[in-house]
């Protein structure tokens, strides 16, 4: 029971209820009790509501003073309310004391007071937290001492550059006293000491100034958080690269701590359309891995503007235009080269053109090189082309593409190409295939989760656009029916979600390939499809569920829901912040990231329409219900309302609740035995209560529980809202084991991948790998899983699912004894989990399951390695790579135990990981086989196993054996070895 999720729960009722009146939040204040009231004070990202805030002052404890204080200050009303109570807390902040006073003065958070006065000036960062920024308070203060003077800003940075001792209200009047101080301006500042936010909250052009002498250093050095995303604006500004450099991640920054950060940054200079700012993304990033995209960079060349208001082409600077020209003076990376077939610069498919047919790797597929001739032709650029094609064509690999080039150089015409170009189209499935490599390329970042998530759904409708209109390549979608159809795409969904995505940008992608490819929890390219169209857009929002209880992406996907409906540049939603308020699930997801006004809307007419309904409703009543029920309910913000409503009449919650809702919640135990009792042993009521909450059902538990046990009535479809609930799993996990296989066996496939998303029981994952379904394997390995919400009972009971997979599930795979299954578990969910144990039986044939007969090793595992030589250039799979190999009959694996190596501490080298004996062992292994290349590989990297000087007898052993071409040398050892 983390404190992360109860701030979580707390945080959600906070949200909505800042939004009550100041009367009815005084009179909540009272109902809530001192834990909760403390609970509301203590949120980090909204304030209390004043009503709440005043009865605190009024009457409140000791401990919710200070928490006012310390959070949100107090006003003068608060202040003045609490030095007139009688009963003056015992036990107050003597520092708050003093700061009361007489009790009519408005008083700052503790935490302003704390970084104001801080020593040294600037040190912002208090106990228990990891920002170095100001509080907005502190820089308002700033500002309002400084004024306009600059040479008082410019000696204030100074100084606390300098180290300046004292603190800051010190440092500013120092500051202002600048004709009477004589330091000279600092001109290259340590970035360790945090003087860049001062330089941000500068007036005029001094922000950039003061800026420019903190020479060559990272961002992610000077600043934190999203202090990070606010100094890139005026980093743009600064006509100096090394600037530029450090905003990107600078030089010495490690690729991973900037990654995640740079998306906001590289928005902000692409937005710019600076000709210098383009140049320097284009030349000055040499970090592979922190360059923008190939797609962003074409667009870069192309002169293709990303802010408003700028015009087609946009200035490039010299630079930039020789680098289009044809030749360049430096070749472009092979990623960027491979888009550059189509682009709109002749010189560019120039470059590509004849990187295709000289560089010895396929940078152009052979229809990709027809579309560049056809594209240089066009252009007027002939000429161009009879300099790149021999006489003969020999360059060009490819027979067909060779022929139609060199046919078209001999008539002069563009003809031949077409008509090759033509068949090639007509070769539907490797047209389909090289369409979707040429997208994935197109898209700024991969079609992974937590990439796609720092894209701005204007960032994907403009790919979308490129995408969509793609003269060449047009999409046959019966085609693409048919292969996510097929088998191994149905039940491998996330491998065929990563293969055939790129779909979801095309505009013309139909709805029912849309919902096949639609991942559990929408990301941007699902979202849109979705939103694009608003009757879709609610259905969707009001049927689906956006986020379950604990994504894998975390906030990513409500924080994306509430993004995507805000129109941008580019892109207008079919809805609005409100209507994924009104109807999405669950509402504790997506109101954290919506804008408060649009929050406040939504609860005005919630609480409008409960009044309605309800004439005497006691409204303190409604948000004390609502604080007890967020936690557990995953209906949209007017449902939550609603079902407070409803409770303030007196009702028992087992009688008020819709079903799914109290499965959840922690007064469940008290019911449990008497679930048992009612559905008993018969697996038909089992059956019956699961489907029925799948499908929505909305009556009270005590309703389901007849339901179940009435036969004859029809059950509805499942309901999508549903799709991540975990009432049907874990309602199902209080059955006795016999039961649950049974009812397991009889549910229909999308309910029991319902139950493997969602399900924390021993028995019921059990029965579901029985079942001996691909599509429940696949729900059941996927990372991407639902969990309980905090107080449900039996919260990480019997195991959390880590646990459970590894001694429930695994074990329970393998004794399927299925070889593509077998295969799976080895190359994505055995690796560097400590399974070689497992390895070794699946590649040995041992079965795992009753059976006696051996279990034959899939094709697909054995390709990972067949074939491999030290020259193939090929990399081995990570799965293979392992010291317990040693003894396996497969070279290729001997050879890996061999160069495994472990390494104790940073001042000690490699060293083998294998015993003199276990060395010997697999050496002979890959001499019996012939393969004296994987024995030379040994040799010639010696110094990966040992310190050259180590082990000499043992070199020139293995030297013996590949000179020999014999295996008698190493065998004799062994023997001698006993």
């Amino acid at each position: 029971m983390s404190e992360s999720r109860i701030a979580e729960f707390d945080e959600t009722f906070v949200s909505l209820f800042r939004h009550a009146t100041p009367d009815t939040a005084a009179r909540v204040a009272e109902k809530l009790g001192p834990t909760a009231r403390l609970s509301v004070l203590r949120q980090k990202r909204y304030a209390p509501p004043q009503g709440l805030g005043d009865w605190v002052a009024a009457h409140g404890g000791a401990d919710e003073v200070q928490a006012l204080y310390e959070g949100w200050g107090l006003s003068a009303r608060q202040a003045e309310l609490v030095v007139g109570r009688r009963d003056l807390p015992a036990h107050l902040d003597n520092g708050l004391v003093k700061s009361l006073g007489g009790g009519r003065t408005e008083l700052a958070p503790a935490t302003v007071e704390q970084q104001w006065r801080a020593r040294p000036a600037g040190r912002f960062r208090l106990p228990g937290t990891f920002s170095d920024a100001p509080r907005p308070e502190v820089e308002e203060r700033v500002r309002a001492r400084l004024g306009s003077d600059e040479r008082a800003w410019e000696s204030a940075f100074d100084l606390l550059a300098g180290g300046f001792p004292g603190d800051l209200p010190t440092l500013l009047q120092t500051a202002m006293r600048y004709h009477s101080t004589v330091a000279a301006p600092c001109k290259h500042v340590d970035p360790g000491i945090h003087v860049s936010w001062l330089a941000r909250i500068a007036p005029g052009d001094l922000p950039a100034r003061l800026l420019t002498r903190l020479g060559a250093w990272p961002l992610s050095q000077a600043a934190s958080g999203s202090e990070r995303a606010r100094l890139a604006p005026l980093l743009a500004n600064v006509a100096d690269p090394a600037l530029w450099d450090g905003a990107w991640g600078g030089r010495g920054t490690s690729f991973n701590e900037v990654k995640s950060k740079n998306a906001d940054v590289e928005r902000v200079f692409l937005h710019r359309d600076d000709p210098r700012l383009n140049e320097w993304m284009l030349t000055g990033i040499t970090h592979p891995k922190l360059r923008p995209a190939p797609a962003i960079r074409l667009a870069l060349l192309e002169g293709r503007p990303f802010g408003s208001g700028a015009e087609y082409p946009l200035p490039r600077t010299e630079a930039v235009r020789a680098r289009i020209a044809f030749p360049p003076p430096t070749p472009w990376d092979t990623d960027l080269l491979r888009l550059c077939y189509d682009s709109r610069e002749p010189g560019l498919v120039a470059q590509a053109l004849s990187a295709a047919w000289t560089s010895g790797e396929e940078v152009l597929t052979p229809y990709q090189q027809l579309v560049a001739g056809i594209r240089l032709w066009g252009a007027g650029q002939a000429g161009v082309l009879v300099s790149l094609v021999s006489e003969d064509a020999a360059d060009i690999r490819e027979e067909d593409a060779r022929e139609a080039f060199a046919e078209a150089l001999r008539l002069r015409s563009v003809k031949p190409l077409y008509t090759a170009a033509r068949a090639r189209r007509e070769r539907l499935d490797e047209h389909l295939d090289e369409a979707l490599r040429t997208w994935r390329l197109r898209l700024p970042s991969t079609l992974r989760e937590s990439d796609l998530y720092r894209l701005t759904q204007s960032e994907l409708a403009a790919v979308s656009r490129t995408i969509s209109d793609d003269r060449w390549y047009d999409v046959d979608w019966d085609l693409v029916r048919g292969r996510l159809d097929a088998p191994e795409a149905r039940d491998h969904h996330k491998a065929t979600r990563e293969r055939y995505g790129v779909l979801l940008a095309r505009a013309d992608c139909p709805a029912d390939v849309a919902r096949t490819l639609a991942d559990t929890y929408f990301t941007p390219l699902d979202l849109l499809r979705i939103y694009a169209d608003r009757d879709t857009a609610i259905a969707t929002l009001s049927t689906g569920c956006l986020t379950p209880w604990a994504p894998r992406s975390g906030d990513a996907v409500p924080q994306t829901a509430v993004r995507a409906a805000s129109p941008q540049p580019g892109w207008d939603p079919a809805v609005t912040v409100e209507d994924v308020l009104r109807h999405a699930h669950p509402a504790r997801g997506v109101v954290r990231y919506a804008d408060p006004e649009a929050v406040g809307r939504v609860v005005t007419e919630a609480l409008e329409e409960a009044r309605s309904a309800r004439q005497d409703l006691d409204e303190a009543e409604l948000w004390t219900q609502l604080y007890r029920i967020v936690p557990h309910c995953t209906g949209p913000v007017p449902e939550l309302l609603r079902l407070a409503a409803a409770l303030t009449a007196g009702e028992e919650r087992v009688d008020a609740l819709p079903a799914a809702e109290f499965v959840v919640g922690p007064e469940f135990d008290d019911w449990a035995d008497k679930v048992r009792s009612r559905l008993d042993v018969f697996p038909s009521h089992w059956n019956r209560a699961v489907r029925l909450l799948a499908a929505g059902f909305d009556g009270p538990l005590p309703a389901l529980l007849e339901a179940a046990q009435r036969q004859g009535d029809e059950i509805p479809e499942p309901n999508g809202a549903l799709a991540d609930h975990c009432a049907p799993a874990l309602l199902l996990g209080l059955a006795p084991g016999a039961v649950i296989e049974t009812v397991v066996a009889r549910l229909d496939l999308p309910l029991c991948t319902l139950l493997a998303r969602t399900t924390y029981s021993t028995d019921i994952v059990q029965a579901l790998v029985r079942r001996g379904d691909r599509q429940l394997w696949d729900a059941l390995l996927d990372g991407n899983r639902a969990t309980w919400p905090l107080d449900a009972p039996g919260y990480g009971d019997p195991l959390d699912w880590r646990g459970l997979r590894m001694n429930v599930l695994v074990p329970a795979l393998l004794a399927q004894d299925d070889s593509r299954l077998n295969a799976r578990l080895v190359r994505e969910h055995f690796v560097w989990n400590h399974h070689a144990r497992r390895v070794r039986a699946v590649l040995s044939g041992t079965p795992f399951g009753p059976g006696d007969e051996p279990v034959p090793v899939a094709a697909e595992l054995l390709a990972d390695f067949t074939g491999w030589t030290p020259d193939s250039g090929r990399e081995l799979p990570e799965w293979t790579s392992d010291e317990h190999f040693w003894d396996l009959a497969e070279p290729v694996l001997a050879l890996q135990a061999l160069m495994a190596v472990r390494q104790t501490n940073h001042q000690d080298g490699p060293y083998s990981r294998l015993s003199l004996r276990q060395s010997l062992t697999a050496a002979t292994t890959i001499a019996e086989a012939g393969r004296f290349d994987l024995l030379q590989y040994v040799i010639d990297h010696w110094h990966i196993r040992y310190p050259w000087r180590d082990h000499l007898d043992e070199r020139k052993l293995f030297e013996e054996a590949a000179a020999l071409r014999s295996a008698e040398p190493l065998k004799t050892r062994l023997t001698r070895l006993g």
